[in-house]
């Protein structure tokens, strides 16, 4: 279904892509304007189709992630990076904010995921001229329980009704200007599950200021390694911890 679905998609956005180029002649602003229109068009098709595909996970066991350890700042600037052209296009700033020791042991691709689908909400309703912010900060666990590594991304935008902040994590609910967007409703639904499978929680809340803040966790890397050190010191010595891991 992957396949069939992704292959015209990436067909069109190929050939799209060809032209843009003009290797196969000049183009005239009007049919430049048309063909960046058709391949934003393609974007839009192809996360839509992704987040599809991501939902029938859950009937199929939920996720396997593949963890490694690595800087959480370093991810934060790369997913940064990937939206340079569009907050260009947007005149929307995009700052990261973090200590680059920061560490923790997760699936890179899927905490990738989760920013890609935060910073794409917190673009759609930030005005040009604004400013969205991306951090990392470390967190006391309650009771003293280790130390959590916190992501936030915040941006000048309305805000999210407090009735509407537990609703907007689940799947197929979509409110305000998104209610009559067309979407499923499953990009936060998505966020929650990948990161709760690492452990963590996400959540939202009101900006400081005005605006809005997303903010999940993840376990810092040392408070990882002693819970799997604990496990492998197990009375026959056996060890329950190992990559990859289902969630």
């Amino acid at each position: 279904m992957s396949h069939e679905l992704r292959t015209p998609i990436t067909f069109i956005n190929g050939y799209n892509r060809l032209l843009l180029r003009e290797e196969v002649g000049p183009l005239t602003s009007e049919q430049r304007r048309f063909l960046e229109e058709s391949t934003k068009g393609c974007q839009r098709l192809s996360a839509f189709v992704g987040n599809l595909l991501e939902a029938s996970r859950e009937t199929q066991g939920g996720e396997i992630l593949e963890l490694g350890t690595g800087a959480i700042v370093s991810v934060l600037e790369g997913v940064a990076e990937l939206f340079q052209q569009m907050l260009a296009e947007h005149d929307v700033r995009l700052i990261v904010k973090g200590d680059t020791d920061l560490a923790a042991r997760f699936d890179r691709l899927r905490i990738e995921q989760v920013l890609t689908n935060l910073v794409t909400n917190a673009l759609k309703y930030t005005d040009g001229g604004s400013t969205i912010e991306l951090s990392a900060s470390v967190l006391s666990r309650a009771g003293g329980g280790g130390e959590l590594i916190e992501i936030v991304v915040a941006d000048d935008g309305p805000g999210v009704d407090p009735s509407n902040r537990e609703r907007i994590f689940e799947p197929y609910v979509q409110v305000g200007e998104d209610s009559g967007a067309g979407g499923l409703g499953l990009g936060l639904a998505i966020c929650r599950r990948l990161v709760e499978a690492h452990g963590g929680t996400i959540s939202v809340d009101e900006r400081p200021g005005g605006g809005t803040r997303f903010a999940f966790t993840l376990p810092r890397v040392a408070d990882i390694e002693a819970r799997e050190d604990a496990g492998r010191a197990s009375p026959d010595g056996s060890s329950d911890a190992g990559d990859p891991v289902g969630a």
